[in-house]
């Protein structure tokens, strides 16, 4: 079992796990409407609204839409890559460091910890989403950075350049199989990380280039697990396998957890952590500065508590009621200390009318406050 967060609807016939993750995670938001035992609910209301902004932003014609479809089932050959054994990419002296903060220890109490995490990231990625769970594996982990818009002459306004990291379990060796388009994937060297053994998933024995826009690189860590960078939206113009290189020097392999503006106490019995998230930056955070969820189930009931700051989202970002989410029940919301906590459920309230329905759990959520001097990964009492 690896730590990839991808949800159980994998097919089968996949046997390249990013081409399986890719599937899981459109067969998941396929699953959205269903009650969502593996589903993180508020989640899933903010990508929903990003969504709905995003196409607010204009409306592709069929030529777009052709073109798109051209753009994404065509693979480029990019001028000069770091693989073939060739040196590690230098520095660019536009690169800038990313501006996300530092993670924390993991003090085993977090609902939140992570085996790896972002350090260098390209000039213009300054978001960065951290997940654990919501797949039916609670220990899932996945991470991925919000860059710049799409560049390119097919580029569509409300894409932006997205780098997702995901780390393999001890002692699981990935392997390149085919596509989802029944297209063979292959294993094409690159230049090592730290010296350890790298490669990307391409597609020819020389070809470092994914399908479309993606982009994936491999590489064995520091303590013998294998980590993935995948690329999506960033173009061979924006010297994508370079960036994609140097990111991968960066990444911090080690225990750590994510620190969190609050804590949580008194979890009733028969109620386990089922995942939880949190975002930097209004891209990755529909508009808010940051934003956090946690889920917890017990049996086929799940509830959802998002925690954000209390202040309205940046311009442009309205975030309307989804269509179609009648099932979903209006949140139950509180302020605290500048933060406004919500608990939700695609079941309604009824299920936790045991436990306090939705304000006794928002009674279990201590707010620590805005300030991320004051945040904690010592989370859960």
């Amino acid at each position: 079992m690896n730590d990839h967060s991808a949800p159980d609807h994998t097919d089968p016939g996949l046997t390249d796990p990013t081409e399986a993750r890719l599937a899981a995670e459109l067969a998941a938001l396929a699953d959205a409407p269903a009650p969502a035992a593996r589903m993180d609910t508020a989640w899933a209301l903010r990508a929903g609204r990003s969504r709905l902004r995003r196409r607010r932003l204009g409306v592709l014609g069929a030529v777009a839409a052709v073109a798109l479809g051209a753009t994404l089932l065509s693979a480029t050959l990019p001028g000069g890559h770091p693989g073939r054994g060739a040196a590690a990419p230098a520095a660019s002296p536009t690169s800038a460091p990313n501006s996300l903060p530092p993670l924390g220890p993991d003090t085993g109490r977090s609902p939140l910890p992570v085996g790896a995490s972002f350090g260098w990231l390209p000039e213009g990625f300054d978001g960065a989403t951290y997940t654990v769970g919501f797949s039916g594996q609670p220990t899932a982990f996945q991470a991925k950075a919000f860059g710049p818009q799409q560049t390119g002459p097919d580029a569509l306004a409300f894409n932006r350049q997205l780098i997702f990291l995901t780390l393999f379990a001890p002692g699981e060796v990935p392997t390149v199989g085919k596509a989802a388009t029944g297209q063979q994937l292959y294993r094409v060297d690159a230049a090592p990380v730290h010296g350890k053994p790298a490669y990307w998933v391409g597609t020819g024995p020389d070809n470092p280039a994914g399908l479309g826009l993606d982009r994936d690189l491999r590489w064995q860590t520091a303590d013998g697990r294998w980590a993935e960078l995948h690329g999506s939206y960033m173009s061979d113009a924006d010297d994508v396998l370079n960036k994609l290189h140097r990111v991968a020097e960066g990444v911090n392999v080690a225990p750590q957890a994510v620190p969190l503006p609050f804590k949580i106490h008194d979890v009733p019995a028969g109620f386990t952590p089922s995942g939880a998230s949190f975002s930097y930056g209004p891209e990755a955070s529909s508009g808010y500065p940051w934003s956090a969820s946690v889920n917890y189930n017990s049996g086929s009931d799940q509830i959802a508590v998002s925690v954000q700051p209390d202040v309205p989202p940046a311009a442009g970002w309205d975030n309307p009621p989804l269509p179609g989410a009648t099932r979903q029940q209006q949140p139950t919301c509180v302020v605290a200390s500048g933060l406004k906590l919500c608990a939700t459920s695609f079941r309604g309230e009824a299920p936790f009318a045991s436990v306090g329905g939705f304000a006794g759990w928002l009674g279990r959520f201590t707010s620590l406050g805005t300030d991320p001097a004051a945040w904690t990964t010592d989370v859960l009492g």
